[in-house]
């Protein structure tokens, strides 16, 4: 199993991660380079965004990938959109699901 070796900076830790990869992984290098830049765009953002914004708009743009992904299977058939019980537990509980 391949993995993702992530080194990761902040301004009071530095974080090394060694994150498994999934078996239908297309490239190990596309994913460490979305990784960093999406890390690095969070970082750009106003500091007081909470750590749950953060994970909502995560879940959010996942949701809507995976909709896009499976448009894109059906080829011109018709399909919705729906984005359905995305939530974000308080951090004390560092749960995340989205429906």
């Amino acid at each position: 199993m391949n993995t993702l070796p992530l080194t990761v900076q902040s301004p009071k830790a530095c974080l090394e991660i060694d994150i498994p990869l999934h078996a239908y992984t297309n490239s190990d290098t596309h994913v460490a380079q979305l990784v960093g830049t999406l890390l690095n765009d969070i970082a750009g953002v106003d500091h007081e965004v909470s750590h749950a914004d953060i994970l909502q708009a995560l879940a959010i743009t996942t949701a809507v990938r995976i909709a896009m992904a499976d448009a894109a299977e059906q080829e011109g058939a018709g399909f919705s959109l729906e984005l359905l019980d995305v939530e974000v537990e308080p951090a004390n509980k560092r749960a995340l699901r989205v429906a």
